[in-house]
């Protein structure tokens, strides 16, 4: 039995080793999309991140070149259930804040959400992130056929398609089941150190008669 324990440690790739010893209150490993209905070119996303940098005073969400946000944003504290305080603010004005190890493009657009306490010595803050994405270019209707492109970059990616949609076809593997809702729902695990490409298309389902 210790020989095949052995055996099994070694067989598990290191870094989902190092995902499953994360507390969940510290990790940031998932990010779930919900399609809604392709006319619209329109997908919400909700994930949960962490912030510890001592003096922090904001959180943002970096929209990605070619989609819109929405201006009903929300941020949520998760430890007090507050919500935060949202506006964009352009790239140029995060690096400024220096919060962050990489700088943004400075013509880029984010989603800054004002804590109520700057983060202190020793504590963190929660935060939950839900937008509504515009992307004209990603998600698209193609001859009746829902097509969604995108490049998913979280161990952890939950798609949902909109009601009454099924899938036709994707790309990389998924786990395939239905949501408390009865839509079709997609589970991307990303064990790489890169991105999954993902082209999801669906149909849809056509009434009983």
């Amino acid at each position: 039995m210790r020989r095949a324990l052995i055996l099994f440690l070694a067989l598990v790739p290191a870094s989902l080793l190092a995902q499953e010893s994360i507390h969940r209150a510290e990790q940031d490993r998932e990010i779930s999309y919900w399609l809604l209905d392709p006319s619209t070119h329109q997908f919400r996303i909700s994930h949960d991140f962490t912030v510890t940098r001592v003096g922090q005073k904001s959180v943002h969400s970096f929209v990605r070149k070619g989609s819109v946000v929405s201006p009903d944003a929300k941020m949520t504290d998760l430890d007090t259930g507050k919500d935060l305080v949202t506006h964009a603010v352009p790239g140029k004005d995060v690096n400024a804040l220096g919060y962050y190890p990489t700088p943004v493009d400075p013509d880029s657009v984010a989603v800054q959400g004002d804590l109520e306490h700057p983060v202190s010595e020793g504590r963190s803050a929660r935060i939950r992130v839900q937008e509504t994405y515009t992307d004209p270019v990603g998600y698209t209707l193609e001859g009746g056929d829902l097509v969604w492109k995108r490049t998913l970059g979280r161990p952890l990616n939950y798609v949902t398609l909109p009601p009454g949609w099924m899938l036709t076809s994707v790309n990389t593997p998924a786990v395939i089941s239905l949501d408390e809702e009865g839509r079709i729902k997609l589970r991307f695990t990303n064990i790489r150190n890169d991105e999954l490409s993902i082209v999801i298309k669906a149909r849809r389902r056509i009434p009983k008669t």
